[in-house]
């Protein structure tokens, strides 16, 4: 095997958990369509390096929620170029209340309804999501 098929092999490995990874969720936002919904408060956000310098940074976020008179929590993440966009974007969002839609019967299942927050696509993938 040569450098080429490696290679060739990695990405195709990549780009099928990245479709994997959308469908899910895509399964998911459809599926939730008539679930319940309530309010929640972002909690914190944290900034992570994912990648290569500059490109690659994401503020995971925690949110707080009650339901059934339980207090429970959620993640959602946000890419962001650079570590100082990232901390202004927590600043703007740690705080802030968002609405989510819950699973019936099992309530630590949510998903947010905005598919955006503070001009960024949510990041919510299936393993945030199932519990």
């Amino acid at each position: 095997m040569n450098l080429v098929d490696i290679l060739t092999a990695v990405v195709l490995i990549l780009v099928s958990y990245m479709v994997f990874a959308e469908f899910r969720y895509t399964l998911r936002r459809r599926a939730s369509e008539n679930w319940p919904t309530t309010g929640a408060t972002v909690d914190s956000g944290m900034i992570a390096f994912r990648g290569l310098p500059s490109i690659w940074y994401r503020v995971d976020f925690t949110y707080s929620y009650r339901v059934d008179g339980l207090q429970r929590t959620g993640r959602f993440g946000l890419l962001v170029g650079n570590k100082k966009s990232g901390e202004e974007l927590r600043q703007e969002l740690v705080g802030k209340n968002i609405l989510i839609k819950y699973k019936p019967g099992r309530p630590e299942v949510t998903l947010l309804i905005d598919r955006e927050l503070g001009g960024r696509r949510i990041l919510q993938g299936p393993s945030w999501t199932y519990r």
